[in-house]
């Protein structure tokens, strides 16, 4: 009763199911969307990335496929890309991850979480996976394809991209994307229309990007975000770091 009491008593971005009777209250409840995304239904004897993990869906989702998880995210919330008219001021006293622990805690998870920005993400320090998740994550961030290009030192398999795109811009026969970081709402620096998210894909080292689907996802605030979910092999890139590569 206490766990349940703690998980009642916090915020969540995912809905997660921690006990048979209780789901947390998350801003998006992602369990209807699980099968537009093309994860493979059985995963036993993968190694697996969750990129930008917050409360854990895709980890755990991953986890109870029988995956072996490292699930990447920040503790501090001054790593996050933040425009600089709209730094916080303050951060909060309990580091991020908090429902992260917690989940895994109700659930008996052994996924492990590692506190590490992607711009330094380096296999050196991760290892390299079977399959890299990233859902949701590239849109807010300043630098996507440097964002890209680590992922793509990570991954030796499947990279899984689902991320926003720009539907006005969707309808050009062109690879563009919309300066959004002076919105008020969430932060966005780039919003690419979905033939960029393939180039920029495509560019930081993956020779086959495929259009898996689209499918519009519905918050459970209201909003509705349209999402574009992409599949990346054949990756061409080498492993090491640009400044060991220099030193050779």
């Amino acid at each position: 009763m206490q766990l349940l009491d703690r998980a009642r008593s916090i915020g969540w971005y995912h809905t997660l199911e921690l006990a048979p009777d209780y789901a947390t209250d998350g801003m998006f409840d992602l369990r209807p969307y699980v099968h537009e995304y093309g994860l493979p239904e059985r995963m036993e004897g993968m190694r697996a990335l969750d990129v930008g993990t917050w409360d854990g869906f895709w980890a755990f989702e991953m986890e109870r496929r029988g995956a072996e998880v490292t699930a990447l995210d920040v503790d501090d919330e001054r790593e996050l890309d933040w425009p600089p008219r709209r730094r916080p001021k303050s951060f909060p006293a309990t580091p991020r991850g908090e429902g992260f622990r917690l989940a895994k805690e109700m659930l008996g998870s052994s996924v492990e979480r590692v506190s590490c920005n992607l711009y330094e993400a380096f296999s050196s320090e991760l290892g390299e996976f079977d399959l890299v998740f990233c859902g949701s994550i590239l849109i807010h961030l300043r630098d996507q394809l440097l964002a890209l290009e680590r992922i793509a030192g990570l991954c030796r398999g499947t990279l899984i991209v689902a991320e926003e795109y720009d539907q006005l811009l969707n309808r050009l026969p062109f690879a563009l994307a919309r300066y959004r970081a002076d919105r008020d709402q969430s932060v966005v620096f780039w919003k690419p229309n979905v033939k960029l998210w393939k180039h920029m894909i495509w560019t930081a080292g993956f020779d086959r990007v495929l259009d898996h689907g689209r499918f519009k996802m519905k918050s459970n605030h209201g909003f509705v975000v349209p999402h574009a979910v992409l599949h990346a092999s054949d990756r061409v890139i080498p492993n090491e770091r640009a400044d060991e590569l220099a030193d050779q």
